[in-house]
Parts: C-alpha cells; sequence; structure tokens
C-alpha cells in the first residue's frame, strides 16, 4: 500500500526481526533478488566492517532499519540501496495482509484486489509484510471508496480497484525513470572514488522526495483539470465517447534494424531522444501525448490542424536531428472512445494501421481528416491510391505537406 505523500511505508530490508540471513530487500515483504550487476557496490565492500557515522545510523534506524542490518550493508557494499529503501518505504513490518484488513476494517479479499492492483504478487498467508502506515493507507483508501461522491451503486469496490491500477500502472514507468537517474549518480559517484558510506550520506542530503512529492501532487491536479474541461465542458458530457478528434502516430524509419546495431547506451540515448523531441513538439502545437510505444508515440489533438502541425514538425525535426533517423506519420479524424487515458476505436486503428504506409518523412491522413481541415494556404494536399489496410479494408488516404519555397 502506499503511504503518506512525503513519508513512504512500507515493509523493510528483511521481513521480520532477527532475520539477517536474507540480503535481498523486499517489496511487501516479498524478497526482491538482486543480481551482482544491478547492485552498484562501493569500493569500500569486500567483507570487512566498515564505519557508519551516528548521524546516518540514527536516520536508518528511526526508519525501521536495524543495527545488524546497517552494519550488514555497510560491510557488503549495499549501505546507499539500504539508504535509498529506508527513505522510500521507512517503518517495521507487523501485520500479515489477513491482520492490516482487520486493522482498516476491510474485508480481507478486497485488500488483496488492492494489493495486486498495485503490481504485486499474493504474499504467503503468514507473511508479516505491512506497516501501520500501510494500514493507515488502506483505511484512507476505504473511506474514499465510501465517499457519495463515488458511490450510490454496487461499483465503488470496481472504482477503487481501478484508480489503484492506473496509478500503479503510471507510477511504475516514472519509478523506472526516477531509479536510472539515482543509479547513475551513484555510478559516476563509484567512478569518482566515492565510498558507499559516502553515497548514502549523499542520498539523504540529496534526495529530496516532499518536492518530487509536491511535483506530482501538482502534475496530477494539472492534468486533472484539462481532462475535466475536455469531458464536462463538451458538447454532450453524457456520451463517453470523445469526439470528433485527431488521433496520430508517429515512429521512426528503419528503428528496428537500426537498435541491433546500437550498443545499449546509445539505444536509450536515442530512445530518450525521441521521446524528448515527441512531448514538446506535441505539447507546443495543442496536442497530448497519449503514450510512447517503443520508436513510436501515439497522440490525440482536438484540433485536426494542430495534428497536421503535429506531425509535419515531427518530421522535419526527426530529419534534421543527428541522433534520430527520420520519423513519418499517419493520422485519422472522428469518433474516439477515451478510457483509462488511453483511446480506442476504428479511428484509432485505421492511424494505426497506416502509418506503414508513409514513405520517410512524409505525412499521410485519412480523408476525414482531409476534410475537417479544408483548404489552407500553408498545406499542400495530394491523393494517393485507395490503400488496403489490414483487417479494415480498402481506404481513401492523402498525402500533406509544406508547399515548396518559391524560387528567388
Amino acid at each position: 500500500m502506499n503511504g503518506h505523500p512525503d513519508d513512504s511505508s512500507g515493509a523493510a530490508v528483511g521481513a521480520e526481526a532477527g532475520d539477517v540471513t536474507r540480503r535481498e530487500p523486499t517489496v511487501g515483504g516479498a524478497p526482491v533478488p538482486l543480481a551482482p550487476s544491478v547492485v552498484v557496490r562501493g569500493d569500500d565492500a569486500g567483507g570487512h566492517d566498515v564505519a557508519v557515522d551516528r548521524k546516518l545510523r540514527s536516520f536508518l534506524r528511526r526508519r525501521g532499519a536495524r543495527s545488524d542490518e546497517i552494519d550488514r550493508a555497510a560491510r557488503e557494499g549495499w549501505l546507499s540501496l539500504l539508504t535509498v529503501d529506508r527513505m522510500l518505504m521507512p517503518g517495521k513490518p507487523r501485520y500479515t495482509l489477513a491482520e492490516m484488513s482487520r486493522r482498516a476494517g476491510a474485508d480481507e479479499d478486497f485488500s488483496r484486489r488492492l494489493w495486486r492492483a498495485l503490481g504485486f504478487p499474493d504474499l504467503p498467508a503468514d507473511a508479516k509484510a505491512f506497516t501501520d502506515s500501510d494500514a493507515e493507507t488502506l483505511e484512507t483508501l476505504i473511506d474514499s471508496g465510501n465517499s457519495p461522491l463515488l458511490v450510490g451503486d454496487d461499483e465503488a469496490a470496481h472504482l477503487l480497484v481501478q484508480q489503484v491500477r492506473v496509478a500503479s500502472s503510471l507510477f511504475a514507468r516514472y519509478a523506472e525513470m526516477l531509479s536510472d537517474q539515482i543509479f547513475e549518480a551513484l555510478r559516476r559517484a563509484r567512478e569518482l572514488g566515492v565510498s558507499d558510506v559516502d553515497a548514502a550520506r549523499l542520498i539523504v542530503e540529496n534526495l529530496d522526495w516532499r518536492n518530487l512529492s509536491r511535483l506530482n501532487d501538482y502534475a496530477l491536479r494539472i492534468q486533472t483539470r484539462a481532462a475535466m474541461w475536455r469531458k464536462l465542458g463538451a458538447e454532450d458530457p453524457e456520451v463517453p465517447v470523445s469526439g470528433p478528434c485527431t488521433v496520430g502516430f508517429v515512429d521512426l524509419v528503419g528503428y528496428t534494424a537500426l537498435s541491433q546495431q546500437l550498443d545499449a547506451d546509445d539505444l536509450a540515448g536515442l530512445v530518450s531522444r525521441f521521446e524528448e523531441l515527441a512531448y514538446d513538439t506535441v505539447a507546443e502545437h495543442g496536442g497530448r501525448v497519449v503514450k510512447m510505444i517503443g520508436d513510436e508515440v501515439m497522440f490525440v489533438a482536438d484540433d485536426p490542424l494542430d495534428a497536421v502541425e503535429v506531425a509535419l514538425h515531427l518530421a522535419t525535426r526527426s530529419d534534421g536531428d543527428d541522433l534520430l533517423p527520420t520519423a513519418r506519420a499517419a493520422l485519422a479524424y472522428g469518433p474516439l472512445l477515451a478510457r483509462e487515458g488511453d483511446y480506442y476505436g476504428p479511428v484509432v486503428n485505421l492511424a494505426s494501421r497506416s502509418v506503414g504506409v508513409a514513405r520517410p518523412g512524409t505525412v499521410i491522413a485519412s480523408a476525414e481528416l482531409r476534410n475537417a481541415v479544408g483548404d489552407d494556404a500553408d498545406l499542400v494536399w495530394s491523393r494517393l491510391w485507395p490503400r488496403r489496410i489490414r483487417s479494415i479494408g480498402w481506404v481513401e488516404l492523402w498525402a500533406v505537406r509544406r508547399p515548396e519555397p518559391e524560387a528567388g
């Protein structure tokens, strides 16, 4: 369960008091094995006793780490990992799932559904994996599920599980990004000769979870406000279909072959650069990124002309980027089914499957989008031969580009 925004709770390293035989950290009491290549060990690792100053030891003890656990982490060179773990998930595990459920006034089966919605496997029935803060969070979730704003029928439990599942899915990706940054900072510190104990001190001094929590809260609020305006400000807010709307797919040509030639660092740099370019360009022209799918970005825009601008700029900018291969794009216009931050329906299928028809550096669009945009002096439209699209049939497609600059 999630803890308070600035003082998250969870299972400690080592699921039960006195357990020093297990080296792996835990998630809700379930051990997470770490391969040697994953743990960034300090030069002070090697089985020898390493001094841990009183301030750092006190910090870790207040967050649930045992003295023998701290000594072992320092001796084996993973004190920095223990420090991150205790900062993010402080507290001592006291309860099994059943015990936590009883304390929170929740049904045990429902608690298990929420735990699975967070993305974690079932725990042994006797595993004391949950803290006081876990129980408090569960109680808060149950109370929110009983809010008059959310209930009035039998869907309350389903809605709460849905919220937890979607939030966990989104934050899992965010967590991967944050952990990559922390890992890289620790790796560089090692290269500069910083010891594991000193790295742990740097983590305590520099990892400001309160500021990250404020960012998360702000981003969620402003995104929810924008989504509510799109939905409740629609002509017919009773209809759960967004539309008409434009959906676009932009991918990198030759990415599969290129990815087999690049090493891991170069490939990560390419993907990161494309993601940065996609998010900046889509936002700049009034669209919204739905998701990144490897070398492909899916986006939506309420104004079809905005969608065309996004696609043309992405194609142009990728072509002029030394790091990226050329991009191509496909756009389609019509009603979309919006659900849990994603979009579905025939219009999405058409755009997704048409992108393979586009030549490198070009943008193609459905006939519906061509008609919606109308004539624009800054765009040149060319009707393509009808194409047969898999599982859709024959469709009319158009290519769109900028006019050629006038001579002289």
